[in-house]
């Protein structure tokens, strides 16, 4: 390839000139000899609202594809060539990225003895969960108060009444949301009003479905979206919310008053379960799976030395959460999410770090190593992207000597740069520390390569990564993570390190030892609850299908899983004798246990059955808190 790099002059403004300008294929300029300018700007491009919050289904997630295809093309890097095809730059998934209703759905109930039964319209007064099971069901009606088993506050609406069988119908949220003495919280939601965790509950207890109603006074009783990016993991029964008007028909025909059971029981936290005599509910659920074509964008840089064979690899998830959705914290919100932390920064970091790199590189006649660049999709989804790559790698990745992550690199405070994973090889520290002190960061770098971002993917095919982050903050997964809250000046910095990185990555004598770290994760996630730990690693790919349990891509090395003899291939299907349908049921079982319990542990490995013992560990302190999936107040399905 030419050593010669052309130096950019400017960079197209804003994401609707980038839209119009790729309508007419022209191309964006990128101000390489200014690191703050070139951060701003491929910032401003990703985060503006144009951009639709570059959420799957929308069009500026693929402006976003084709925007970054046309920067790699001004910095020369070369589209990925193979026997089947010419050149590209796009590698093309399809992926299982959410759920739709089907055409099934449907809702009746009646009175004994009146045998003529009342429709329920779909989609206007009722509609299932994008969790819920598919599948038909009828049976008596058990009022369930909020459908919550809290065994720590001694509090179960499931004690006193037998739902075998039979349809739990239960509130949203939890009692004495307006009370700060409340023993649940008062202030925030807590775990137990989690509406997966109340389905997990109803499915335990026996019920054959579940339906949700908005308590009686609250403003919003809308019903629950069913976007086609949530999550597909299913709950293992049906699971639908009715609209409060017909759920109050449901009281006055047997005699009851709705009103009055809810204000007692949000009087004195007790539960105030019972039958609803007479009543009788069937229905069916369907919902099917969606999937999506996305695509990495990929472009290389070959090494021209001795050492070309071997691959570098810098990558940064381009694609966010659009205009909410399951993943939102702002679920009861639809506006757009332009996550200009989350990932506009680190793509930023990423296109302006490596074309830095390159006018380097150009003055030394090449680099030894070859470099790999991946703009990453479908990350937000569940690491799709870069489970993808790995298994589809456009160079070896038994030769895949590095691998830097960038994500959530825009909000630089105190010179704080974290850099996670560093202990998936001993010789990370010797490099990223000088570094460090070169551009007076102070470098917090350690924890093994697991965590909820793309990194993961690589350390668990065995390569020595590390992942750039510039710590969590109230707006992440929010409307508000928007551009007037990025530190531009860090985020240049932040490129500088990088570019000298990539370069001792790319020239340095020795590769990289790969190392399976016993130490745990920097950023863990949600550490509510007790905070028992078991040091299983998902795979994340198989979230995203219906087979059921919890496909484990490996257990971090002297965790209580590996040390009860389970390992990477195993599929986790009961924890403490409770059936395991999805990862959200695993994280709840953690969450009612403490460290130094011991559980039964029921998994599959290579089509049989194995039960094992394990001793559950203490998780270490959070820095990020992961979202809880469905939550209180959330209408995401």
């Amino acid at each position: 390839m030419s050593t010669s790099r052309p130096r950019a002059l400017r960079i197209i403004l804003s994401a609707s000139t980038v839209l119009l300008a790729l309508a007419c294929a022209s191309s964006p300029v990128l101000p390489v000899a200014n690191n703050e300018e070139c951060f701003r700007e491929v910032v401003h491009t990703l985060a503006d609202d144009d951009m639709e919050g570059r959420g799957i289904g929308t069009r500026g997630l693929e402006a976003a594809g084709r925007y970054l295809e046309q920067l790699y093309r001004q910095l020369d890097l070369e589209a990925v060539a193979s026997q089947e095809r010419a050149p590209t730059y796009y590698q093309t998934f399809l992926a299982t990225t959410g759920v739709t209703a089907g055409a099934g759905n449907r809702l009746r109930w009646q009175r004994d003895p009146d045998p003529s039964p009342h429709t329920v319209e779909f989609g206007e007064a009722f509609r299932p969960f994008g969790f819920s099971s598919s599948g038909a069901f009828e049976g008596d009606v058990v009022f369930v108060g909020y459908g919550i088993v809290a065994e720590p506050l001694g509090y179960d609406d499931y004690a006193q009444v037998d739902v075998s069988g039979k349809i739990a119908l239960a509130m949203r949220y939890e009692p004495g949301e307006a009370d700060p003495s409340s023993p649940f919280d008062g202030k925030r939601p807590s775990r137990f009003s989690d509406l997966r965790y109340k389905a997990l509950k109803a499915r335990e207890a026996g019920a054959a479905a579940l339906i949700f109603v908005s308590p009686p006074g609250d403003e919003d009783d809308r019903l629950p979206r069913i976007n086609r990016s949530d999550s597909v993991s299913d709950a293992g029964i049906p699971v639908v919310q009715v609209e409060r008007d017909i759920v109050e028909r449901w009281f006055e025909s047997a005699a009851m008053d709705f009103g009055a059971l809810y204000t007692a029981i949000d009087a004195d936290y007790q539960p105030r379960s019972r039958l609803l005599p007479g009543l009788r509910v069937s229905g069916e659920t369907h919902i099917q799976t969606s999937q999506t074509s996305l695509d990495n964008i990929i472009g290389l840089l070959p090494g021209r030395g001795d050492l070309a064979e071997e691959t570098v690899v810098v990558g940064a998830h381009f694609d966010h959460l659009g205009f909410g959705g399951a993943c939102s914290l702002a679920p009861d919100r639809s506006d757009v999410h332009n996550g200009a932390d989350d990932n506009a920064s680190g793509v930023a970091v990423m296109v302006c770090g490596v074309a830095n790199a390159i006018e380097r590189i150009s003055a030394l006649d090449g680099a030894r190593r070859t470099l790999v660049v991946i703009g990453f999709s479908g990350e937000e989804s569940g690491l799709l992207g870069s489970n993808h790559y790995v298994r589809n790698p456009v160079r070896p990745i038994d030769n895949t000597v590095a691998m830097v992550n960038l994500d959530m690199v825009g909000r630089l405070r105190d010179q704080q740069l974290h850099a996670m994973g560093a202990d998936s090889s001993p010789d990370w520290r010797s490099i990223l520390e000088p570094i460090a002190k070169r551009h007076d960061f102070n470098l917090a770098a350690g924890g093994d390569g697991y965590g909820p971002s793309d990194q993961m993917s690589f350390y668990a095919a065995g390569v020595p990564v590390v992942h750039l982050f510039t710590g969590s903050h109230s707006q992440y997964h929010t409307p508000e993570d928007d551009i007037e809250n990025i530190n531009y000046e860090g985020g240049a910095r932040i490129t500088r390190f990088l570019s000298d990185s990539l370069m001792a990555l790319l020239y340095g004598e020795q590769r990289l030892t790969y190392q399976s770290s016993s130490h745990g994760p920097m950023m863990a996630g949600d550490s509510r609850g007790f905070g028992a730990y078991l040091g299983s690693v998902p795979d994340y790919a198989d979230m995203m299908s219906r087979e059921g349990g919890v496909l484990l891509s490996s257990v971090r090395h002297g965790g209580p899983a590996d040390q009860a003899g389970i390992a990477g291939g195993d599929r986790i299907i009961e924890m403490a004798g409770t059936p395991i349908h999805n990862l959200h049921d695993m994280t709840f079982v953690l969450r009612d246990h403490r460290p130094g319990q011991i559980i039964e542990i029921v998994l599959v490995r290579q089509g049989t059955p194995k039960i094992v013992r394990a001793t559950l560990g203490q998780r270490g302190k959070t820095r990020q808190q992961a979202p809880a999936g469905e939550n209180a107040r959330g209408h995401d399905g």
